[in-house]
């Protein structure tokens, strides 16, 4: 069995799920509850965290049975032209992010070690560990005079440990740069 996607029609994401359901098909709309506030009452409304798109499963794919579904409107295909296929582990992950499951990434760092930033503006900077909690991790970049708030997912171990050096009271904390 695989994974596969359709682009669905304006705001038809759910419709699309229940149609591939009552069709007897595996299908996932990943989604989140939040509060939208209109001018006489605040609601608990349930939207899908990536507008436009359903994801399904089939032994082979089947463009009759996409065509029959009034919500779809053509299926994500890859560079090649055939129809992408999204690996099971991506669904799980989606699946247990949205119910609430922490992912975590194993970045073992210790404080006064040598990494490489890997995504966001500052990417391919290096610099020193001085902070580390749960998710984040504290950067001090010493070629532009830096501290940043990273996610550890965002860094890369050098496996060179500097012992620390003294900091300069001149150096920022720049937060949030990276997500």
């Amino acid at each position: 069995m695989s994974w596969f996607a359709a682009k669905t029609k304006q705001k038809g994401e759910f419709k699309a799920l229940n149609f591939f359901i009552s069709m007897g098909v595996n299908s996932y709309v990943p989604s989140y509850i939040t509060k939208r506030v209109w001018s006489d009452r605040i609601k608990k409304v349930t939207v899908p965290a990536i507008t436009g798109y359903v994801f399904f499963e089939l032994n082979k794919i089947d463009f009759s049975l996409i065509n029959l579904n009034p919500f779809t409107k053509n299926i994500v295909r890859d560079i090649g032209g055939k129809p992408a296929i999204i690996k099971n582990e991506e669904i799980i992950t989606l699946k247990d992010y949205f119910n609430g499951k922490l992912i975590t990434c194993d970045v073992n760092l210790v404080r006064g070690q040598r990494v490489k930033i890997n995504t966001g503006p500052f990417i391919s900077k290096k610099g020193t560990v001085t902070k580390i909690s749960c998710n984040k991790v504290v950067i001090n970049i010493d070629s532009i005079n830096i501290h940043l708030i990273l996610s550890k997912s965002s860094v890369v171990a050098e496996n060179k440990l500097v012992v620390e050096n003294q900091m300069n009271k001149k150096n920022r904390i720049v937060e949030g740069v990276v997500i």
